[in-house]
Formats: structure tokens, sequence, C-alpha cells
């Protein structure tokens, strides 16, 4: 029986996405570095050929299907946060000069907070994907603990999650203490 909620269909279209998203996305960034400006041509065809290559990699699709709707999720989110500052009667040309970077106090800190969170995506969508497909990619994790040399142990060790957790908390604690007892 077919309902509203069955997304079987959709499953079919799971491709096109992901070759969809990198022909736009590396289209506009050829020419926004304007190394193809003059001749749009040549890098729309280069950013076919991109998404045409992406396409023949199952971790790359399934990567950037996994990611697209955390990006989704950090757009509303932004645009919610915007519009709770406008309602507390921060002009729109201040948000202006901060999410373009014209801001000289906040906008180059919102350039890397958006930046590292985009990579904690991308590099979170990634390592989910590669342990779905059974690659393990710390070193020595296939080899026993008396056959690793101590550099194979120490990387095995440092790339815990448990260790990786750890100093993502710690690194938070330094950045946030040094943000309090700076003086401007």
């Amino acid at each position: 029986m077919a309902t509203l909620l069955d997304i079987g269909l959709i499953k079919g279209f799971s491709s096109i996405f992901p070759f969809l998203f990198v022909l736009v996305i590396t289209w506009a960034i050829l020419l926004r570095v304007k190394l193809f400006a003059e001749n749009k041509a040549f890098a729309t065809m280069i950013a076919f050929l991109f998404a045409i290559a992406i396409m023949f990699s199952p971790i790359a699709t399934k990567t950037i299907n996994l990611m697209a709707p955390w990006f989704v999720l950090l757009f509303v989110a932004i645009v919610f946060v915007l519009i709770v500052y406008q309602s507390f009667g921060v002009s729109e040309a201040t948000i202006l000069g901060l999410v373009t970077g014209k801001d000289a106090h906040y906008g180059a800190e919102f350039f890397w907070t958006l930046l590292s969170i985009i990579i904690v995506i991308l590099l979170g969508s990634l390592f989910t994907v590669l342990s779905e497909e059974g690659i393990d990619f710390r070193a020595g994790a296939n080899v026993s603990l008396a056959q690793q040399t101590p550099l194979q142990y120490g990387i095995s060790m440092l790339t815990h999650p448990k260790i990786l957790g750890f100093i993502i908390v710690m690194l938070i604690a330094v950045f946030t203490i040094q943000r309090l007892v700076s003086e401007e």
C-alpha cells in the first residue's frame, strides 16, 4: 500500500544528488576563483567531468548523501539565529557586515567558526562512511598488540574515539578560557 511517507522512489535518485551537488559547487568555485572567468564553458566542462568522476566512487557519493542533511540543518540554524538577533534589535547592516567578513571585530571569527563546523561535518561524514564500508584507517588496526611497533601503538592509541573526544573537549576548554580572559 502506498503512503505519503513512502520514500522508496526517492532512493532511486540518491545518485543524482551527489552529481548535481558536485557539479554546482565546483562550477561556482571555479567561477568565483576566476580561473576561468573569461571562459565559462571550460569551467562548466571541468565541473561536469569532476562530477562524473565523483559518481564512480561509492564512498564519495555516500559521504555527500550523508553530509547534505547536516548542511541543510546548519543553514536553517544560521537563519534562525540571524532572525533571533534581528528580533533583539541588531540591525541588518551589522549582520551583513558579520556574514560578509567586513566587521572588523567578529567577521574573521564567524568565518573560522563556520569553516570549522563545515570541516567537522565533512570529516565526520567521511569517517562514518569509511567505518560502514569496513575500512579501518587507524595505523596497525589489523595487527595484534604484540606485533605493533611503538609508533603504530601510539597512533592507534591517539586515534581512539575516547582520546579524540577528550582532546576536542580540552581544546574547547582552552579556547573558551582564552576568550574569557582576553582583554579587548
